[in-house]
Parts: structure tokens; C-alpha cells; sequence
């Protein structure tokens, strides 16, 4: 076993704020004992994220001040060197530079993870330049260097995480790998009698290069036991540039794969991922690639059906956060790093040094404060990548090869390179998977929360929406597939859904949303599927969810005729190329006071309908890119739903919310309320939300209500008591449930509707259930 240890770096005057001095950190002491060991403790209360005093701008892509500094010897001028110009974008010309120190956040959690210290540097880079019409060009991103170091004072007393090893199929990381499949269970389910996938890769051992192609239902081995292992491969495919490149089984190929083929002609993911398979003593792997012939249409929809059984079969699954595209391998281990003295000030007998590692390139600063193995399975290029959720939810045993370490995740926890903790909250997911049986709520809201999760994924074809995903559903659900409606299950509760536009960078207008939803080109799933739009959604705005915390007394209140779906291809729970809902309901024409309350960011606006001056409910629309004059009289609101609102549902009616950048002093006339979610903001019809945000170096800010609140005598009504009073003065038991539903377009076919958002509508003033059963029923075929 070997750990490179780099030179210790000579530093230049700018970057010698990386010597830092933990007594001026807020609130920092000595914690710990002579026993159990001293160590840095800071103020609870404190930031986790700290700026250096480290200001660089550079011109690309010569860089000549680091590059001079690089010259005259600061080894951190030639890391950022190599960092900057590995991320460099070639439309920007000039990179601005500044540092943080990050400090793990989640010691106070209490649940049993390892106390961590010092966990990262941050450099935030704002790239800057113009495009070709002379316009101003910018873009902020992040890069990520972990913090390690061999175990020493400086190391126990920063709390730092151990270093990696040179080789990462090195013999004590094997035989970590090796201990945690050998103490774990692994259960063998059939899918329709079937045991193995049709095709897997004999990858031979090490003593030969060469590997072929095996079809099971005619290979000795498979033919006469259930129980032969192999694993399954879980990687990226890349740019399509690399896609086409991808050493891949064509119909042309078939039988030359059959024949066998050498390791040097593969990709280098499939390189790797052979010999990790022979390192791990597996002799077959299922590479999709390889193994299913990538032009034969009826082989890929029939192959990409047994997904589910691919991955809860494999003995192991290797999943690789180390690589972005098939053409980068996993297995080498090119380290970008320096190593910074450092001297303790508050106990002057702890000094040392730590190692400054670049992992990689964030977008969001917080995906640097989490460990190694949170970042692998949440934040890396690999884990946003569509088809990854189920092949990893589905596996009951994983090795994972990250940036930084090598992983292994059982049914019985989480144990990382170099580490001797089982990490008990990382378990593998697979076996959840594996009880048979009939339907159960339980099932149900944990599908709700994977589609969430995979709708913010990446998908190199968006026709693969619903079969990247439906190995899960088959799994999970347990229900049969004509219950299966392109993704939705039970429709007077699913169908409400948000776009989640706020999580990404996308502009969409109207007649941009429309065009995409009508075009027969474009199509993958009816427009009221949350299949048939590629980006982010949510059960719910942010501000209201059908299951509440509680889950309680949801109602259908809507008559569903007919549903149905046509599937595209053999696959039950796959893809479908047309599909219709006929709903008769309650229908109220958007011709009510539509009113914007405000916006969170530029794209991001909040609106409300109104009613003779009373709320009657929140509304989301499916775009972001308003006009200036944006006309709602052509939609609808088509109720779905209704839930029982909170016994302690309050009513504030605060109008608006912004944000800026953090400053010394707060905005004149506003109160800051420190609270841990960013982008939580209050509008009307907010149950019990007066807690506002704040978060790194943004701060959201609320607003008061734009109307003062009327002082009326016990005998007097104000304006909204009035609007309210006719839907409130019958007691029918209604009169305290939330209404929910969406919002429709007319189709371009006649007598048809298009889904272009949902509402809900709180049970105060004019809102809530009785105001929709006060309006006439409608049936509408919804495409």
C-alpha cells in the first residue's frame, strides 16, 4: 500500500492566506480530551464557509499571473493552474478567482456519521467574456478541492479526512470490498422465471486479454445453476462526440462478439470496468453496450424491460462517479495536488501539514461540504445521469468507484477506502425492492419521491423517460401494468405536479411550451404526465402537497371516464406513444383577476387568482417566461382533488419575497429571519410559513403585506369577509379542505385540452373546495 505524499508547498504572497489562523475563526476553542485526543471546535452558531482574503483575475487561456507565480515556485498557483485551465470554457476570456475554506456542516446531526472537521477548499470562479455580437458573457461555478492528510496532530486536531490510496485496486482495498460482500446477503429473484440477463461479457482473468460475448440460455454454466454471479456495469455514456466512439454489440457485430474480442480494443470504461470485475473475482459482467445489441429495436425494448432483473441479480454492481463519458476510465488515480503547512495557534503543540486534492468542478458550493461517498452518489456527472437511479436503487450491492476513494455499500451499511467505519445510514437499497406482495402506501410515496428525484436527471434521449425508469416502477409498485399510466397511479392524486423551473437555467415562454407539447416529433408522454417534460418536477409548489405530513384524507373529486395509455413497445411500464384522460369535473375559466405577487430570482413568478377583491388560489404555471402583458382567458382550472387542511392552518397573506447579496447591514424596513432552506419564500395561501431564508452569501428577505389589515368593530365585515361570505355560510363539512387541480389549454384539436399547469387553493376567503363545487361540471379530454 503506498499514499502519495506531494512536496510541502512554497507559497507566494497571495496564497499564503491558505497558512490560515484557526484562533480567528468565530468562535473557535479546544474540544476533546487528553484521552480520546484535542481537537478545532467551532461557535455552533457560525458560518460553515469561510472567505480568504484571495482576490486573482486572470486573462485565459494563458493565465500568465499564475503562470508566473507557478514559475517562481507557489505549488498552489500551479494547482490552480491545472484546476482552472482543466474547466476553462472557450467563449470566456478572463477568470475571476476568489477562496473559501469549508467546514463540515453536519456534526450536530446526531446520527451516528464521524465527526469531520475541515472539509474543503472552495475556489469560486466567475468566467467572463463576449459573445460574437459584443455582448457581456458570465458564468459563476465552483471548484472543488477535498482536504486530506495521513493520520497526525494536524490531522486529529483539524478533524480531516484520511488520504487515498495510489492504487485503487490495491490489495487492501480489495479485501475491503471483498470482507463487506462476504459478510452481506444477496438474494437471487426470478422475473418470470428468468435468472440472468440474455447476454453477459466472459471477461476471462488476468492472466489473458482477450473476453467474449455469452448468450445464457445456451452457455453449460448458466443452463445448469440459478446462482452463477456477475456484475453489472453503472457508468455514463458521455457527449454524443464519445457516444459514437463507444465500442458497442450492433447486428452487425453480433457474432464477432460472440467470438471473443481483446481488452485493448474497448472503451476505456469497459477497459476498466473488465478489470475490476477480474480484481473483484467476477468472472461475467453485463456491460448495456455489449450486451444488448444497440440497432435492433425489438432487442433493446425487450433487454431494457429486464432491467430490473439485471441489477438485483448482479452479485455486485460497479458504479463509476470517477468517469463522465464512456472514453474516461475509472481506474486511474491522476491526482492534482499540493500540501499546505500548518500551525495551530490556539494548541501550540499541533502542526503539520494537509493535502489540497482537486476533485472536480460544482455548481452549488454545498456539494462540497458532504463526504466523499454522499458527493459520489448525489453530486457527481455519473449520479445526474437519468438511467443511474434504478440501476443503482435496484443493486443490492455496490462497489463505487468515486473521484476521491473506492466504496462498498451492502445491505449492511457504507464502508469507504481507508476507513475502518461502517457507515449504517448508507445501506444498499435493493433488498426493499425484493418483497413480494400486494400494493401499499408506504410503496407508493417512496415512487413519489424517485420520480422527483429522476426528473431532475440528465437523459441522452428523452425518449428513454419512462423506460430508464421502469424497472423501478415494476419493482416497486406492485401493481398490474394496465394501473400503470405513464408514470401516474392513481390520478386524483398524482396528476398535481409543478415544474420545478426554479432548479434549473431553462427560459421557457407559452408558445414554446405549447409548440413542444403539440409536436409528433418531440413526443413522450401526454402533456398532464410529468414524463412529458425534460426538467425537474415536484408533487407540489413549494408551498402546498397533496400528502401532507400526515398523509391525511386525500379525495378524488373528479370523475374519471376513460384513461388510458398506448404503449410504444413490449415493455409494460416503458414508453407510450399517445395517451388521453376524459375527466368531468368542476371547471373554472381563468377569467378571474390573475394577479403576480412578486418573483423569486428573474424567472421564477409568483401569481394568484382573485375573485370581487378575495383570494381564491395559488396558481403554477408549466413556463417562466412571462410577457409583459401575459393573457390567462383561454385556460381553465379543471379540479382534481381535495384534502382536509391543518387544524393550525394560519393565513398570512404576504405579498412578496426577494433576495440579494448578503450585506453588513440589513435592507432599511426589513427583518432578517435566519432559517436553513434556501428559496423558501411566502405568498397567500402559505400554511404556517413565516420562516424565510438564508443561505451562503444570498439572503431572502420577506415583505410585508402590501394591504394593512382592516380594524373593524365585532358587528362589521371587511371587504375579503364579505367576497368569502357566500362559500362559507353553509357548513357542509367541506368548508375546511384544500382544493387542488390543473390548469388547461385548449389543444390544437378541437374539443381536447393541454395540462399548462396546476393550482391549489387554500379554505380561506373566497378559496378552498365549496368555491369549485359552486361552479357547473364539465367533461374535457385532456391529450
Amino acid at each position: 500500500m503506498t499514499t502519495t505524499i506531494p512536496p510541502l508547498a512554497k507559497l507566494c504572497e497571495r496564497c499564503r492566506v491558505l497558512e490560515f489562523d484557526d484562533s480567528a475563526w468565530p468562535g473557535a476553542r479546544q474540544a476533546g480530551s487528553e484521552g480520546e485526543g484535542y481537537y478545532l471546535e467551532l461557535a455552533k452558531e457560525s458560518a460553515d464557509r469561510f472567505k480568504l482574503d484571495y482576490f486573482l483575475l486572470d486573462s485565459l487561456p494563458e493565465l500568465p499571473w499564475l503562470s508566473d507565480a507557478a514559475n517562481d515556485g507557489c505549488g498552489f498557483c500551479a494547482v490552480l493552474k491545472k484546476a482552472v485551465q482543466k474547466y476553462a470554457r472557450g467563449c470566456f476570456d478572463e477568470v475571476l478567482v476568489s477562496l473559501f475554506y469549508q467546514w463540515y456542516p453536519f456534526n450536530n446531526l446526531g446520527d451516528g456519521r464521524r465527526s469531520i472537521g475541515l472539509k474543503s477548499l472552495l475556489a469560486q470562479v466567475l468566467w467572463i467574456g463576449y459573445d460574437e455580437n459584443g455582448q457581456h458573457l458570465s458564468q459563476s461555478t465552483w471548484l472543488h478541492f477535498g482536504i486530506d492528510s495521513p493520520f497526525d496532530s494536524c490531522a486529529q486536531w483539524l478533524r480531516l479526512e484520511s488520504s487515498p490510496r495510489d492504487d485503487v485496486l490495491c490489495s487492501e482495498n480489495l479485501l475491503m470490498v471483498r470482507d463487506n460482500l462476504e459478510n452481506s446477503s444477496h438474494i437471487r429473484p426470478f422475473t418470470e422465471g428468468i435468472a440472468y440477463p440474455t447476454r453477459l461479457i466472459d471477461v476471462g482473468d488476468n492472466g489473458t486479454g482477450s473476453c467474449r460475448l455469452v448468450e445464457t440460455s445456451f452457455e453449460a454454466p448458466f443452463t445448469q445453476s440459478s446462482q452463477i454471479p456477475y456484475a453489472a456495469l453503472s457508468y455514463c455514456w458521455g457527449p454524443p462526440e464519445d457516444i459514437v466512439r463507444q465500442f458497442k454489440t450492433e447486428k452487425c457485430s453480433l457474432d464477432s462478439r460472440l467470438r471473443g474480442f481483446e481488452l485493448h480494443h474497448v472503451s476505456p470504461i469497459l477497459r476498466d470496468a473488465i478489470l475490476a470485475s477480474r480484481a473483484l473475482r467476477v468472472r461475467y459482467l453485463w456491460i448495456d453496450a455489449v450486451c444488448i445489441v444497440q440497432d435492433d429495436v425489438e432487442d433493446w425494448d425487450r433487454e431494457s424491460s429486464l432491467m430490473s432483473l439485471v441489477f438485483q441479480n448482479a452479485a455486485v454492481t460497479i458504479c463509476t462517479p470517477a468517469s463522465t463519458s464512456c472514453q474516461q476510465g475509472f481506474l486511474d488515480r491522476d491526482w492534482i495536488m499540493t500540501r499546505i503547512r500548518f500551525k495551530s495557534n490556539i494548541n501550540k503543540r499541533v502542526s503539520g501539514s494537509y493535502i489540497v486534492r482537486l476533485v472536480g468542478e460544482v455548481s452549488n458550493p454545498f456539494h462540497a461540504s458532504v463526504e466523499c461517498l454522499s458527493f459520489a452518489l448525489n453530486h457527481s456527472h455519473w449520479a445526474l445521469r437519468g438511467w443511474v437511479l434504478q440501476e443503482y436503487e435496484l443493486s443490492q450491492r455496490a462497489v463505487i468507484f468515486g473521484r476521491i476513494k473506492l466504496h462498498v455499500v451492502t445491505g449492511n451499511g457504507a464502508q469507504s477506502e481507508a476507513s475502518e467505519m461502517t457507515q449504517l445510514l448508507d445501506s444498499a437499497h435493493g433488498a426493499r425492492y425484493l418483497q413480494q406482495g400486494g400494493f401499499n402506501h408506504g410503496a407508493y410515496i417512496n415512487w413519489i419521491t424517485l420520480v422527483e428525484d429522476y426528473s431532475a436527471r440528465r437523459l441522452t434521449h428523452p425518449s428513454d423517460k419512462l423506460p430508464a425508469i421502469s424497472g423501478l416502477a415494476s419493482r416497486s409498485l406492485h401493481v398490474h401494468p394496465s394501473s400503470f399510466l405513464a408514470g401516474h397511479l392513481f390520478l386524483h392524486a398524482d396528476l398535481f405536479w409543478t415544474a420545478a423551473l426554479l432548479q434549473t437555467s431553462i427560459r421557457l415562454t407559452r408558445v414554446a411550451l405549447i409548440n413542444y407539447l403539440h409536436s409528433p416529433d418531440l413526443y413522450v408522454a401526454p402533456s398532464w404526465s410529468w414524463a412529458s417534460r425534460n426538467h425537474p418536477i415536484e408533487f407540489g409548489d413549494r408551498r402546498f402537497r397533496v400528502f401532507g405530513e400526515s398523509g391525511s384524507d386525500i379525495r378524488e373529486e373528479c370523475d374519471i371516464v376513460r384513461a388510458s395509455t398506448s404503449l410504444a413497445g413490449t415493455n409494460p411500464f416503458g414508453g407510450v406513444k399517445d395517451g388521453s384522460i376524459v375527466i368531468h369535473t368542476s371547471t373554472v375559466p381563468l377569467s378571474l383577476r390573475v394577479e403576480q405577487l412578486g418573483s423569486v430570482g428573474p424567472d421564477h413568478k409568483i401569481w394568484r387568482a382573485n375573485e370581487h377583491g378575495g383570494y381564491v388560489a395559488d396558481l403554477s404555471f408549466d413556463w417562466n417566461g412571462f410577457e409583459d402583458e401575459e393573457s390567462f382567458e383561454e385556460l381553465s382550472l379543471v379540479l382534481i382533488g381535495s384534502r382536509k387542511a391543518e387544524k393550525d392552518l394560519s393565513w398570512d397573506p404576504v405579498q412578496v419575497v426577494y433576495e440579494h447579496e448578503l450585506k453588513d447591514e440589513e435592507p432599511e424596513g426589513t427583518s432578517l429571519i435566519k432559517f436553513a432552506t434556501m428559496d423558501t419564500w411566502v405568498a397567500a395561501g402559505v400554511p404556517g410559513h413565516s420562516r424565510l431564508g438564508l443561505s451562503g452569501d444570498r439572503v431572502i428577505y420577506g415583505v410585508l403585506p402590501h394591504r394593512k389589515p382592516q380594524h373593524v368593530r365585532e358587528d362589521e365585515t371587511t371587504e375579503d369577509q364579505q367576497a368569502g361570505h357566500h362559500y362559507r355560510e353553509s357548513k357542509t363539512g367541506d368548508e375546511e379542505r384544500y382544493a387542488y387541480g390543473i390548469i388547461v389549454h385548449p389543444a390544437a384539436e378541437p374539443g381536447k385540452y393541454i395540462r399548462v399547469g396546476a393550482f391549489h387553493s387554500v379554505p380561506r376567503e373566497c378559496g378552498g373546495l365549496e368555491y369549485f363545487q359552486s361552479h357547473s361540471k364539465r367533461t374535457l379530454e385532456i391529450i
